[in-house]
C-alpha cells in the first residue's frame, strides 16, 4: 500500500491509451475509444469516474466506475413495475438507491483493467473509501460473465450477494450463405421469416449503406434512435446526439452504420461495433410509420447476417432484451452477473434472497417460461 498511488478522474484523457490497452488488451471490442465517446456523450443519468492505481513504475489497474440514482423499475416489469411508479409519485425515494457501479453503464460486460499481481483487496478499499465520502451504501459489480472466475469467487469472499442480471444474446453463425442460415431456422420460424422478407419486398425495395459517419443525416438517426427507445419497457441510458454523431472517429473501422432507404428516406439503422470475428448490433431505430408494414426487424436482420457472413464475421452479438424474437432467430442466451453489496452489515445478511427476487428473469415473460438447456 504504500508504493501505492491512487487517482480519481473523470477524464479518460489523464489515462495514456498505450496502459489502458496493456491491461485491458487490445482486442476488446469496447475499448479506449468506446469509453471516451461515452464521457464525451455527457450522459445525465450517470457520473462516470475511473481510479487509477499506479507503483512506481507503472498503472496497475485502470477501474471504470459510475454512481446513478437507481430506480428498481429499471428490472422489474409488470403490474408490480407499475404499483411501484405509483408509489414513487408520492414517496420519490421509493425503491430507488444511489448505486456504486463498477463497470461502463452502455458496454456488453464487465471489462477487467486490472493487473494479476495486484491484491484485490486494495481496490474494494479505495471503492469503499469512495462510497464513504460520497455517502453512498450499495456497491455493485456489473455485469461479469463466465470468465471473470477469480473476480467472481473473490466477492462471494468478502459477502457480495450474486444476481442474474439481463443476459446478452448471441448468434454463432455457421452457415454459408443468408439462404442456407434461414434454412437452419425451425419450419414455423423459417415460414415466417420468408413471408415477411417477400412482404417487404427484401432486398429489391431497399437501398443499404454501410457508412462510417452519418454527416447529413444525424437528426434522422437519432430520431429512429428515440423511436425505440421511447418504445423500450427496459431503460439504462438514454444516450445524446453527440454520441452517434462522434462515435466513428473515436473508433475509426469498428463503428459502422448499416442505414437502410427506401423510397430516397431512411426507415431504419444499426449502428453495430466489428472488430476481429465479432458483431455487436449496438442500438437500432426503425422508422414508427413502416416499421410493421414494412416489417423492418426482420429485414435489418436478414441484411446483418447476410453481411456477416460475406465478411467472415462469426459472432454476431443482439443485446438484450425482446428475447423471443431473437431465441426464434437462432440466437443463445450469453449469462451476465452482478455482485452487489450494502456497506450495512446487518441489512446485508437479508441482501442475499432480495436479490434473488429482484432478477430480471422473474418479470420478463420469455426468460420466466424459458427452459434454458443451452447457454452460449
Amino acid at each position: 500500500m504504500t508504493n501505492l498511488t491512487f487517482i480519481i478522474t473523470r477524464n479518460i484523457s489523464d489515462i495514456p491509451r498505450k496502459d489502458w490497452e496493456r491491461l485491458f488488451g487490445a482486442d476488446i471490442i469496447e475499448s479506449y475509444g468506446y469509453h471516451k465517446i461515452i464521457q464525451d456523450a455527457q450522459l445525465k443519468d450517470f457520473n462516470i469516474y475511473f481510479i487509477l492505481i499506479k507503483d512506481i513504475n507503472s498503472i496497475q489497474a485502470i477501474i471504470p466506475f459510475f454512481t446513478e440514482e437507481f430506480s428498481f423499475t429499471t428490472i422489474i416489469q409488470g403490474p408490480l413495475q407499475k404499483l411501484i411508479t405509483l408509489i414513487q409519485k408520492y414517496f420519490k425515494k421509493f425503491l430507488i438507491m444511489n448505486i456504486l457501479f463498477v463497470g461502463l453503464p452502455t458496454a456488453e460486460e464487465f471489462y477487467n483493467g486490472i493487473s494479476p499481481d495486484l491484491n484485490l483487496e486494495i481496490i474494494l478499499q479505495e471503492l469503499a473509501r469512495f462510497s464513504k465520502l460520497n455517502k453512498i451504501k450499495t456497491i455493485l459489480f456489473f455485469n461479469l460473465t463466465a470468465r471473470h472466475k477469480t473476480l467472481s469467487a473473490f466477492l462471494k469472499k468478502h459477502f457480495f450477494s450474486k444476481m442474474e442480471n439481463y443476459p446478452n444474446t448471441v448468434i454463432e453463425i455457421k452457415a454459408n450463405s443468408l439462404y442456407e442460415y434461414i434454412e437452419n431456422l425451425s419450419s414455423n420460424t423459417r415460414k415466417d421469416f420468408k413471408r415477411k422478407l417477400r412482404k417487404a419486398n427484401y432486398p429489391e425495395s431497399f437501398e443499404i449503406e454501410v457508412r462510417e459517419d452519418i454527416v447529413g443525416i444525424e437528426d434522422k438517426i437519432y430520431e429512429l434512435y428515440m423511436n425505440n427507445f421511447s418504445e423500450s419497457d427496459v431503460h439504462f441510458e438514454k444516450l445524446t446526439p453527440i454520441f452517434f454523431k462522434n462515435i466513428c472517429q473515436e473508433m475509426p473501422g469498428v463503428a459502422k452504420y448499416f442505414v437502410f432507404w427506401k423510397d430516397k428516406k431512411i426507415v431504419a439503422f444499426n449502428l453495430c461495433l466489428i472488430k476481429n470475428d465479432t458483431c455487436i448490433d449496438k442500438f437500432i431505430g426503425f422508422d414508427k410509420e413502416l416499421s410493421r408494414k414494412d416489417h423492418l426487424y426482420q429485414v435489418t436482420f436478414a441484411h446483418n447476417i447476410d453481411w456477416c457472413i460475406k465478411n467472415g464475421i462469426r459472432f454476431y452479438q443482439m443485446g438484450i432484451t425482446d428475447y423471443h424474437p431473437k431465441i426464434r432467430l437462432g440466437a443463445k442466451l450469453k449469462p451476465l452477473y452482478n455482485y452487489i453489496k450494502l456497506n450495512n452489515p446487518l441489512f446485508n445478511l437479508f441482501l442475499g434472497p432480495v436479490a434473488k427476487i429482484i432478477e430480471p428473469k422473474n418479470f420478463d415473460p420469455t426468460l420466466k417460461n424459458l427452459k434454458i438447456t443451452v447457454r452460449f
